[in-house]
């Protein structure tokens, strides 16, 4: 049970919450706004219809291994903070 709960807080932070915190964040726009150029810059090489088919599949697979990344990260980090106030007797285990 604890691990759906993880799953379905860390969905909704990475998801939804976390776009606003982004797309605010500095570094995180320039780093994106360098992704697009890339991008921009991969259509002018003339890749056939089944190069682009590859690279954008290849683009999709990385973006969703990063994003899972992402929430394994967050559910780790709770649980290193519940373990911290577990130990820190803040919070009774349970």
């Amino acid at each position: 049970m604890e691990e759906g709960i993880l799953r379905v807080i860390a969905a909704k932070m990475t998801a939804e919450r976390f776009d606003k915190v982004a797309s605010e964040e500095r570094e995180y726009l320039k780093k994106n706004k360098l992704l697009e150029e890339l991008s921009e810059q991969l259509k002018g090489y003339g890749l056939t219809k089944d190069q682009s088919l590859a690279v954008d599949r290849l683009l999709t697979a990385n973006n969703e291994c990063n994003f899972r990344y992402s929430e394994l990260a967050y559910i780790q980090g709770m649980k290193d903070s519940v373990a911290m106030l577990k130990e820190l007797d803040l919070i009774k285990a349970v």
